[in-house]
């Protein structure tokens, strides 16, 4: 089964209710030759306390995931997995301006990997989103061949002091609990030091990302690419110490959940720019 087919229909009635029409074949046909004549909807929020968790994985344990047409980042045999985890502030349509003050601030988690700079640069590729209002899992699903969110009615992402405390329940895969603390020791885990030269270069990799592919949630061996507009201050960029860290899905890949590379971004203007479905083949 495709990983973007909604997981957790019992979660909600209208999720329930509503899930064989958003991932009808039929009226995603039917978006899509809509879009190749409408003008795309530009997308914009102010997110905050960006929660950066990556790790090193053995890309064997990952490739059969993926169309083959996908070329992920590698070196020595590994490949970079990254959960970041944020709230965003007002998110909707650019041109609502000022009045966007009146959209909802969902929290949102994107689990992805990193596609090989030598196929297309600064690009993620999304493994799985997941948002904690079922407003724009429904919206986004209907409007969007990339953002095929899933709903987590348990979704915590809080910042008390100098901690942030995350947790996320969407399914005996997709879980994560995690705590981390503000830290002034800004460095670099010995692993990593056969990717960066230090740990100013891994975050920049890792956040200066402008593209993200998504697999069709009807067609898996077809994507989608959406453009994105993420203007970071480096310098504010924070290390952080990891107190607790949980993920299933790490375990199935033979990970050691306490060998992550973690940091926080405090806060940066999101935008959504354009969409467009992806030919690789030619």
């Amino acid at each position: 089964m495709n990983r973007h087919h909604i997981k957790n229909k019992e979660a909600h009635w209208l999720l329930k209710w509503l899930s064989p029409i958003v991932q009808s074949s039929f009226l995603l046909l039917l978006r899509r030759v809509m879009m190749k004549f409408l003008p795309f909807m530009q997308l914009q929020s102010q997110v905050e306390n960006i929660v950066y968790l990556s790790w090193l994985v053995d890309i064997d344990q990952v490739l059969e995931r993926y169309p083959d047409s996908v070329q992920l980042f590698e070196k020595q045999g590994k490949t970079i997995f990254t959960i970041l985890t944020y709230q965003h502030h007002h998110f909707g349509f650019s041109f609502l301006k000022t009045l966007r003050k009146w959209m909802p601030s969902p929290k949102q988690s994107n689990w992805r990997f990193y596609i090989s700079p030598d196929q297309q640069e600064k690009t993620a590729f999304f493994d799985q989103v997941i948002v904690d209002q079922m407003m724009y899992v429904m919206s986004g699903r209907l409007a969007s061949d990339a953002m095929p969110a899933q709903y987590a009615s348990q979704f915590l992402h809080q910042k008390i002091q100098q901690q942030i405390q995350t947790d996320i329940q969407l399914d005996a895969e997709y879980q994560l609990q995690s705590l981390v603390q503000i830290s002034h020791h800004k460095s670099l885990p010995l692993a990593w030091g056969n990717f960066f030269s230090s740990w100013a270069e891994a975050i920049r990799y890792l956040v200066d990302q402008e593209h993200a592919w998504v697999q069709w949630v009807d067609q898996p061996q077809k994507l989608s690419q959406g453009d994105i507009e993420m203007p970071f201050d480096f310098d504010q960029i924070q290390a952080v110490d990891v107190l607790n860290i949980h993920c299933p899905l790490l375990k199935e890949w033979g990970i050691n959940e306490q060998d992550v590379f973690a940091f926080i971004v405090p806060q940066v203007d999101f935008h959504v720019r354009n969409e467009r479905p992806l030919s690789l083949d030619s």
